[in-house]
């Protein structure tokens, strides 16, 4: 592997960075990408954040010693409680994930937040939302919910058999954000179960990746983004293309490998 393109590292707890990864390379192909998954102590959302701080360095270590050009962490959780210590502590740029509440913001009145335990805790959400005062937000910690996702994802199982969203109650929103990237392999039934429009940050991550290595053209950006999920053919070739650009790294490297490349990535995200 020749360093030809840019390096760009994304990690994860386990397979939720998938969904970044595809937003990723779907707008940038022209990179050459990493993809680390700890599914081994996946999920990060109930865990002390001294851990979750070891676990990310332990990471961007790797992504170092393989000279990467920037780092994504495809983890709301690891950003929300560890980000800002990571960008002191290593010298290339590292790009976070957060809950998509400013989107959600501009197109609803009262919109759920759905997150692990320490991304709802977190300080950085908190800011988020109060950034928004024209919307109202509801913040339901979900304990079991990305564990529940990332297997019921390994084992094929439907969403009715073995995962179970958190009631919300009485109260109605127009809109779910989606607080952690394992979510996002379930926004059609999220959606169908909250009976409103999901939000990811995926494609924002994409975005701030993009400007931030100032790969390609603004132009170029904007047009790969409103195409990318509407043409199959175009699915098809970046899936090709991938092959070659996208290297999975750790003990789960198969694993997370089968995922990436199977339909529930292409085809759907």
């Amino acid at each position: 592997m020749g360093k030809d393109f840019p390096r760009i590292g994304v990690f994860d707890s386990g397979i939720g960075g998938l969904t970044v990864l595809k937003e990723c390379f779907s707008l940038a192909p022209e990179a050459e990408y990493f993809y680390l998954g700890d599914n081994a102590r996946a999920p990060y959302g109930n865990r002390e954040e001294g851990e979750i701080c070891d676990f990310v360095r332990e990471a961007l270590d790797a992504f170092g010693k393989i000279g990467v050009d920037a780092a994504v962490l495809a983890c709301n959780t690891a950003t929300a409680v560890c980000i800002d210590r990571m960008r002191r502590e290593f010298p290339f740029p590292i790009i976070g994930t957060e809950p998509a509440v400013l989107p959600a913001a501009k197109e609803c009145k009262r919109a759920l937040i759905l997150a692990t335990v320490r991304t709802a805790q977190s300080g950085r959400l908190r800011r988020l939302v109060q950034r928004c005062p024209s919307c109202r937000f509801t913040v339901l910690p979900c304990p079991d919910l990305a564990g529940e996702i990332e297997r019921a994802v390994g084992e094929g199982k439907g969403v009715g058999r073995s995962v179970h969203f958190p009631s919300a109650g009485d109260e109605r929103f127009e809109g779910v954000v989606l607080g952690c990237t394992h979510y996002v392999f379930f926004r059609d039934e999220i959606a169908a179960f909250y009976g409103c429009k999901t939000y990811d940050g995926n494609r924002g991550v994409a975005v701030r990746l993009v400007n931030r290595l100032n790969l390609g053209t603004a132009d170029h950006r904007e047009t790969r983004f409103e195409t990318q999920n509407q043409n199959i053919c175009f699915e098809k070739n970046l899936k090709e293309m991938a092959k070659g650009r996208v290297h999975f790294l750790g003990n789960a490297k198969e694993y997370n490998e089968s995922i990436f490349f199977s339909n529930i990535c292409f085809n759907y995200f």
